[in-house]
């Protein structure tokens, strides 16, 4: 019997990435090796806990009622929602390395170890997974844009530590800005207990282009109305470009995320 697969190449096929003829290859040692063939299985095992740590909802009914909430505000707005119910079926393990949450005067930890989100000293963190579509679930990246494809969705986890409150909204290229989380009135108060909480519905954002989301954590309550006027500022003195916005000018911790839409 050859040589066994290397991690990596057992991983891509996993994940459909290698050409049909090595996929072929790789494909028929793992059936008949032991090791490969457990090797592979594990990613299967591990994707799977992994989708099944964060539903992701039905979208049908989820459409429905945004629709009607965007017909009782305004014909142009960017962000659908929907009731969880269900997670995506498992594919493949996606490991992200994320930065540090950006906090106001304070110093960041060191950048945590892949999948773990993005995390502030105390222990306080935050998290932006991808889901819904036909790609598999995974955790957006800080370092970098992340595309997003048709009909995926994003959900919002954070681990409070010692902050008491939590908000999100979001920015477009136009500097349009969507109070998420909640969608208006002040800041929600985290969830009691230690660990990581997820904010209780996905999003789906409409419309094409860059849009920035950020998540804050503070020890006092927010007004999403000064919050949105906060963002609002942070685009202007960006030059308009929302993706070389600076952290937002609030007390606390935030962490942000470019999501570029289909």
């Amino acid at each position: 019997m050859s040589a066994h697969e290397s991690s990596w190449t057992l991983r891509r096929l996993h994940a459909g990435e290698l050409p049909t003829q090595e996929a072929h290859r790789v494909r028929e040692h793992a059936e008949a090796c032991e090791a490969c063939g457990a090797t592979l299985r594990s990613f299967v095992d591990a994707q799977a806990a992994f989708e099944a740590e964060v539903p992701f909802e039905g979208f049908e009914a989820g459409v429905e009622r945004a629709r009607a909430r965007q017909a009782a505000r305004e014909p142009a707005a960017r962000a659908q929602w929907a009731r969880p119910l269900m997670a995506v079926a498992a594919s493949v393990l996606v490991l992200v390395l994320a930065r540090p949450l950006l906090e106001s005067g304070g110093r960041a930890d060191p950048v945590p170890p892949p999948g773990t989100g993005n995390r502030i000293k105390g222990g306080a963190g935050a998290e932006l997974r991808i889901g819904g579509g036909v790609d598999p679930q995974r955790v957006a990246n800080t370092d970098a844009p992340e595309a997003l494809q048709p009909g995926e969705r994003v959900r919002l986890g954070y681990t409070a530590d010692a902050y008491r409150f939590v908000a999100a909204l979001s920015v477009d290229a136009q500097g349009e800005v969507t109070p998420l989380y909640p969608e208006s009135g002040d800041s929600l108060a985290v969830e009691p207990g230690a660990g990581q909480h997820w904010l209780p519905e996905s999003v789906e954002f409409t419309g094409a282009g860059t849009e920035r989301v950020v998540l804050v954590l503070t020890d006092a309550p927010v007004s999403m109305d000064a919050l949105s006027d906060t963002a609002r500022k942070a685009f202007t003195a960006a030059g308009r470009d929302v993706t070389r916005m600076a952290p937002l000018d609030v007390p606390g911790a935030q962490t942000q995320w470019i999501l570029l839409k289909p």
